[in-house]
């Protein structure tokens, strides 16, 4: 434990220190990236998008909401950890907060009781981690049904998935039945994600050029969040945003 206390204090002090990666916009391998972003188009046409406006056509808004903020507050552990790596205490202390008042007031995270009292979510994720302690990002990349992505933060994301409380969740005693609801669980996110991302994503559809205006999308945002919603040293086309998505 000792050991870990002094890797932590060793860590967020290294954060403190280090100037924050950027987002690279380099793209060596923007042949692959594009052949990958006309297969997740692709695929969206023809599997997600009319999955996901099924479900949007049965589900009320409120439960879409409901969904969103209890799969929000299952990731705020996740930036509890992430704030404390980057040396960022007053936010590690305002997301352990959200997490217990949503855990409790809000009914397992059903609802968002602390924006409701104007604490904001502030999302944080081990890409922007190891961004804060001075790793550049790597060349752009789009993956298979991930989209877009760099090795940075493919890595990140990587981390973030195994650091998720719902893999040391007991749900039953059958491992077989654990992982099904983790899966089940997993595609119920995917989908009211993709659902609450309809408008961002006709508006990519209908840009000019889809791939370059995804690049910057995601070049901007990325470096916006490394920076707490700082404005990046770019300037950038107004664009829609992809959050959710």
């Amino acid at each position: 434990m000792k050991k870990l206390v002094a890797g932590l204090v060793a860590l967020t002090a290294t954060a403190c220190a280090t100037a924050p990666g950027t987002t690279s916009k380099n793209d060596p391998y923007e042949g692959f990236n594009r052949s990958m972003l006309e297969f997740n188009l692709a695929l969206d046409d023809a599997v997600l998008e009319p999955v996901s406006k099924g479900y949007t056509a049965v589900t009320p808004e409120f439960g879409r909401d409901r969904v969103a903020d209890f799969f929000r507050n299952l990731g705020e552990p996740v930036t509890f950890i992430n704030n404390v790596l980057q040396g960022e205490g007053t936010r590690a202390g305002q997301s352990g907060f959200r997490f217990v008042i949503n855990t409790t007031l809000g009914i397992a995270g059903l609802w968002d009781v602390a924006r409701y009292n104007g604490l904001e979510q502030d999302k944080e994720d081990f890409g922007q981690t190891l961004a804060v302690w001075g790793v550049d990002s790597g060349p752009y990349l789009v993956m298979p049904i991930l989209g877009s992505t760099n090795p940075r933060d493919l890595f990140g994301f990587g981390v973030d998935r195994a650091m998720n409380p719902t893999n040391f969740v007991r749900y039953s005693g059958d491992d077989d039945d654990d992982m099904a609801i983790r899966v089940g669980m997993g595609v119920l996110n995917g989908i009211n994600s993709r659902s609450r991302a309809q408008g961002a994503i006709d508006s990519l559809k209908t840009q000019a050029e889809p791939y370059v205006a995804l690049r910057s999308i995601y070049t901007q945002q990325r470096d916006a969040a490394i920076r707490n919603g700082e404005t990046a040293p770019d300037e950038y086309d107004e664009l829609p945003e992809f959050e959710d998505f």
